[in-house]
């Protein structure tokens, strides 16, 4: 059946999250949110809950008549919250405004209710205020004794509701703590030593922090209220709903626990008491569980108020987490930097681009579904900053930061999600949310989709991680014809397989393009002309090469620099592999023997076999297929037992 629930006070630290907690009902049952404040996100977000939201004033019996008349519960947290905690803080007007909203405003929903309503009030731990030795384990029949007029003030409240003929609950509630957003009560205890503690800052110990306490969570107070509400068998009764016992010295040293670098001060300040902790046997014996606990909750507050250097890139990728994998699959879950409120599901096809634009305000957040594609982005407010690539692959959430202009490559047909916080109306492109810009062109998205190394050289995995990205650059070594001749960039990057640890570039140039026209001359450097003379007689000495007998092959031999130290030595078996046409040309000029091509599967029996010894120097590192390079060495060489195969790279 159907009922009408009504929070009053539902903007406030506990009314915020005791919607968000009814918000799962809103369907079924009609929820109502009254407060004397109008705070926009908040009322937005009840619209979203399918709640609905009244401004109204306590104090306006007409008002909470037009309200709660046709109520079946009631859950009564309006109040003043900004009170006194020592005699020397109060004053006339503010005790006369705390006493004025408090009992008036309740009559007058007492007034304003009908028998058969459900009335759920939270008083407080406070109404013990005045005893003057330490007490434990305060049980609901003890005598209350209150000083100050906010406690005044719930005592009195629970008199006129017990007088009253209305069905009700009343829970005394202890030091509620506990994250929240706006709504953040931040001079309770243990709120304020985690804001103090997040900042590094002074704990003060007042009268050395002896003091007891009885703490309780926020969502575990909410969560009770709707416990109780929804039990029927509860009714008219009073209730302690606290969980931990402590002092405020321990919860302080929690705080130290958690981050060692804040203090704690030891002062002779003034506490209103020497501190009591009520007992919560009647609460536990109803069925109720608490569910969180204070080291916990302080972490969490700490840890979200902490400053943390943000050292992720303008754009970077993760993995969901704390996966949960059985027979029927996989579950995955991403924590989001900000909240969202709109989820774009776009389709792109294999070979396509999409974005090719930035956002001035907006965070990007893209969850790929299915698919892949190379992701392009440029920092816009740095000038200087290169166009930076990595690869999505399916699974992934890729965050891109605001003014960073990105776009999308896509490898295969693709699904991804796209998460925003903000409006991204359809005639607003180009004006508000999003601004094009072209980052990558139709030559950009020809080389990505032709030239793109997604697997690692080595072991063929497929995940690997960008290490550092020099952007995009034209071919080392090519120089143009003339200064208004086009030349191809591509991605200068290196990427890392986590597999076997080997690091590569992430794109893979057609080779003729590289080296059939190579302009670097290795002779032209007396350091390598030195290192390699040095490294012939190395070789010499280590493998018993002989001058008559001996024959030598150099894969990638330049101009002939690694086999020329040899041919000096009188050695007469020579034979260097190189592709670039002009270096082979000037090899053989050089009487050093030089077979222009490739060393791979098509040119390996043009190659005379049946080698002493191989050299390749800084080879394999221009290779995209390393296992067919082996693999053609290999055959070049003598046969020999495995033991004694040996040649440098």
């Amino acid at each position: 059946m159907s009922k009408k629930i009504v929070i009053v006070g539902a903007l406030g630290y506990l009314g915020t999250e005791l919607c968000k907690i009814y918000s799962g009902e809103s369907w079924n049952n009609k929820i109502v949110a009254l407060d004397s404040r109008f705070i926009s996100e908040r009322v937005s977000q009840l619209k979203d809950w399918n709640i609905e939201f009244f401004q109204g004033e306590i104090l306006d019996l007409g008002f909470l008549q037009k309200h709660l008349t046709d109520a079946d519960v009631v859950h009564h947290l309006a109040g003043v919250t900004d009170v006194a905690y020592v005699k020397t803080q109060a004053n006339s007007e503010l005790d006369e405004r705390i006493r004025s909203i408090a009992v008036n405003g309740t009559n007058n929903i007492l007034k304003s209710i009908q028998p058969h309503c459900k009335l759920i009030f939270p008083s407080t731990h406070v109404v013990f205020e005045g005893f003057s030795e330490a007490k434990e384990n305060i049980a609901e029949n003890e005598n209350t004794k209150p000083i100050l007029m906010y406690s005044k003030s719930k005592v009195q409240n629970e008199i006129d509701i017990k007088n009253s003929k209305s069905n009700f609950v009343i829970l005394r509630l202890g030091s509620v703590y506990g994250y929240s957003l706006d709504t953040m009560r931040i001079n309770i205890m243990p709120n304020l030593f985690s804001k103090i503690t997040s900042q590094n800052g002074t704990i003060k110990l007042f009268s050395g922090g002896k003091q007891l306490k009885s703490l309780v969570n926020l969502i575990d107070v909410v969560r009770c209220m709707k416990f109780v509400e929804e039990n029927k068998k509860i009714k008219n009764e009073v209730f302690h709903l606290v969980n931990e016992q402590t002092t405020v010295k321990d919860v302080a040293e929690i705080c130290k626990k958690i981050n060692p670098k804040v203090r704690l001060e030891v002062t002779n300040d003034e506490t209103p008491n020497k501190g009591y902790t009520l007992s919560n046997k009647k609460l536990l014996k109803t069925g109720f569980k608490f569910l969180y606990n204070i080291e916990d909750s302080l972490r969490e507050m700490i840890r979200q108020w902490s400053f943390k250097e943000n050292n992720y890139n303008l754009e970077h990728i993760f993995k969901g987490e704390n996966d949960f994998i059985d027979k029927r699959g996989k579950i995955s879950n991403y924590e989001l930097p900000e909240p969202i409120n709109l989820i774009g599901y776009i389709e792109s096809k294999k070979g396509t681009v999409r974005a090719n634009h930035f956002h001035p305000i907006q965070e990007q957040k893209c969850l790929l579904v299915k698919g892949q594609f190379i992701s392009i982005y440029k920092d816009l407010i740095n000038s200087n900053s290169p166009r930076i690539t990595h690869v999505v692959n399916e699974g992934d959430l890729i965050v891109t930061k605001p003014n960073v202009a990105h776009s999308m490559v896509f490898t295969e047909d693709s699904i991804f999600l796209n998460l925003v916080r903000g409006e991204r109306e359809h005639e607003n492109y180009g004006i508000t949310h999003t601004i094009p810009y072209t980052l990558v062109n139709e030559k950009d998205r020809f080389n990505l989709l032709n030239t793109y190394k997604f697997d690692c050289r080595a072991c063929g995995n497929k995940i690997l991680k960008r290490v550092v990205s020099l952007g995009f650059q034209p071919l080392a070594n090519n120089l143009k014809n003339s200064k208004n001749e086009d030349c191809n960039l591509y991605p200068l990057e290196m990427n890392y397989c986590p597999e076997c640890h080997n690091c590569q570039l992430s794109v893979n140039i057609d080779p003729k393009k590289m080296f059939s026209n190579y302009l670097y001359l290795s002779s032209t450097s007396k350091t390598f002309r030195s290192h390699f003379e040095k490294a012939a007689k190395k070789y010499i000495s280590e493998f018993k090469l002989s001058a008559n007998k001996s024959y030598i092959i150099d894969i990638g031999s330049n101009d002939g620099i690694g086999l020329k130290p040899f041919k000096d030595l009188n050695f007469k078996k020579l034979l260097g592999v190189e592709p670039a046409k002009n270096l082979a040309k000037i090899a053989n000029k050089n009487k050093i023997k030089t077979f222009n091509g490739f060393l791979n599967k098509k040119n390996i029996s043009k190659i005379k076999g049946n080698a002493d010894i191989i050299l390749a120097s800084n080879v394999f590192a221009h290779s995209n297929d390393l296992r067919t390079m082996a693999e053609s060495m290999l055959k070049l060489l003598k046969k020999m037992e495995l033991s004694s195969l040996k040649f440098n790279i």
